[in-house]
């Protein structure tokens, strides 16, 4: 009797390939909006561990959530000056500290094991996807920033 795979699914998109530490990570290409160089965080009292606090960036200011900490990360060291992934999910501006923004990529002809066949049903990951010998993390932008990123440093 073999086992079955779960199933695969196939996605057409353009995504942002990131790093955090060794692992790579993606951000659909329609969530982003920008890649800012290092830019001063400003701390905000009684935000989550995982939100750095504030930037201003023409004339806003957006919350900033450590990519790293937001996925519970224990052994990552965050680059001293790391780059910022503006994103917007439902209208709102925020910001997303990573390792490095190395490129987009494309993956219309990849296979994604979604977040559900893996039984991530509350993660912040929306699937796994191989390319080139590596697999990489698809992030879900909505979930990346909840609500909570923004009524916790309102």
């Amino acid at each position: 009797m073999s086992e079955s795979s779960p199933p695969i699914r196939s996605v057409h998109t353009t995504m942002l390939a990131i790093r955090l530490g060794t692992d790579l990570y993606a951000i659909p290409l329609e969530a982003v909006e920008e890649v800012l160089p290092a830019l001063p965080v400003e701390a905000v009292p009684l935000c989550p561990a995982f939100v750095r606090g504030v930037v201003y960036v023409r004339g806003r200011l957006i919350p900033v959530v450590d990519a790293a900490e937001r996925l519970g990360l224990k052994q990552h060291k965050r680059p001293d000056e790391p780059p910022i992934v503006c994103i917007r999910v439902d209208g709102r501006l925020a910001g997303v500290e990573v390792d490095e923004a190395i490129d987009l990529m494309d993956l219309a002809s990849e296979h994604v094991l979604a977040a559900d066949d893996l039984g991530l049903r509350e993660g912040l990951l929306s699937g796994l996807v191989e390319k080139d010998g590596r697999t990489i993390r698809i992030l879900d932008p909505a979930k990346l920033v909840a609500r909570e990123v923004w009524s916790a440093c309102a």
